[in-house]
C-alpha cells in the first residue's frame, strides 16, 4: 500500500484535527464579537459545535477505515481473500448470472461505436448548449470577457463529450495501420466482460479491450501474463474523508516487439470479472499459465462538492 502524508488530501493527522478545533472555536467567538445577535449566538452555540462534531466523526471514520483496510490489504495479497470459501460461492454464483457476452453487431466498428453512444454524453451535452446559450446572452449584455470566457470553455467541454459520444476514439484507433479484417474476425467472435466504461475481449488471436478513452488490440504472441491489480482508492470531500472504494483491474502484460520492453494495460473490471479473466486467459493461450499475483495499491480521490 503506498501512503504519502504530504499529497493533499491525505488522511487528517491528530495535529491537524486539534488545529480544525482551535479554529472553528476561535471563529465561534469571533462570530459572537462581530455580531451581537441571535445569528452570531447561534453559529457560536449550534454551528461551530456541529463543525467540531463532524470533524471528529470524519477523523474516527477514517482511522478505522485505515485500521480495517490494513487487514483485508493482506488479505488480498497473500490471496486468502480470494480463495475464501466465501468468496468462491460469490463468484461461482455470479459466473452463473452474468456469462460472458458476446459482441451485439457482427461488425466491429458499428460495435464498438455502438458501446461508445452513451446517454450521459447527450445530457451533459445538452447542459453545456445551455451554459453556452447563457453565455451569449452575457454577450448581449455587454460583458464581452465573461461572455467569450464562458463561450470557449463551454465550447470546449462541448466538443469533448460529443467526440466521446460519437466514438472518436474509436474512429482515431481505426484510423491507424491496423489489420481490420484480422482484427474483426477475432472481434466477432470474442467472448466480452464490460463494467463501468471499460470492456475486456477474449477474441480468437487478440485480446480486444477498451476504456472511455482508448482502444487496444493486443496479439495473444505479445501477452507475457494476466494478472490482478487492486486499488483502495479514498475519497475525500472538501479535503475531508467521505468514504471509500477498492477497484479491481485486469492487468495484461504485453511485451513490445521493437524493443522486447514489458508495458501494462490496466482495465477496470468488477473483482468477479478479473477473476473470470484470469481462469479464461490460459484457454486463449495455450502452453502458458495465469500468474494470480496481486499488487495493492492506495489512492486519493478529491471530491469537491
Amino acid at each position: 500500500m503506498m501512503n504519502n502524508q504530504k499529497a493533499f488530501p491525505h488522511a487528517m493527522t491528530f495535529k491537524e484535527l486539534v488545529f480544525y478545533i482551535i479554529a472553528t472555536i476561535i471563529i465561534g467567538v469571533g462570530l459572537v464579537i462581530i455580531r451581537d445577535d441571535y445569528s452570531g449566538i447561534i453559529g457560536a452555540v449550534i454551528v461551530c459545535p456541529a463543525i467540531i462534531g463532524y470533524f471528529i466523526y470524519a477523523y474516527n471514520k477514517e482511522k478505522k477505515s485505515d485500521a480495517k483496510a490494513i487487514q483485508v490489504n493482506r488479505s488480498i495479497t497473500e490471496g486468502d481473500y480470494f480463495e475464501s470459501s466465501e468468496w468462491h460461492a460469490k463468484y461461482v454464483e455470479y459466473i452463473n448470472q452474468h456469462p460472458f457476452e458476446r459482441p451485439v453487431f457482427m461488425n466491429m466498428k458499428q460495435d464498438l461505436l455502438k458501446r461508445f453512444r452513451r446517454r450521459e454524453y447527450l445530457m451533459w451535452s445538452a447542459f453545456l448548449v445551455f451554459l453556452m446559450f447563457c453565455s451569449v446572452c452575457a454577450l448581449m449584455m455587454g460583458r464581452y470577457v465573461v461572455a467569450l470566457i464562458g463561450v470557449s470553455i463551454f465550447g470546449a467541454l462541448l466538443y469533448m463529450e460529443i467526440s466521446l459520444y460519437i466514438g472518436m476514439p474509436v474512429r482515431r484507433w481505426l484510423k491507424k495501420d491496423i489489420d481490420y479484417d484480422a482484427l474483426q474476425a477475432s472481434y466477432i467472435k470474442s467472448r466480452m466482460l464490460t463494467y463501468k466504461k471499460n470492456g475486456l475481449a477474449f477474441g480468437t488471436t487478440h485480446i480486444h479491450a477498451f476504456t472511455e478513452k482508448k482502444i487496444y488490440a493486443i496479439d495473444y504472441r505479445l501477452v507475457e501474463g494476466l494478472t490482478r491489480k487492486v486499488v483502495r482508492l479514498k475519497k475525500y470531500e472538501d479535503g475531508i474523508y467521505s468514504s471509500e472504494e477498492y477497484q479491481h483491474y485486469a492487468v495484461i502484460h504485453v511485451r513490445l516487439p521493437e524493443s522486447g520492453n514489458i508495458v501494462d494495460v490496466e482495465i477496470e473490471l468488477n473483482e468477479y470479472q478479473v477473476q473470470m479473466a484470469i481462469d479464461n486467459y490460459p484457454s486463449y493461450k495455450l502452453g502458458t499459465n495465469a500468474d494470480d499475483s496481486t499488487v495493492v495499491s492506495e489512492s486519493n480521490d478529491n471530491v469537491v462538492v
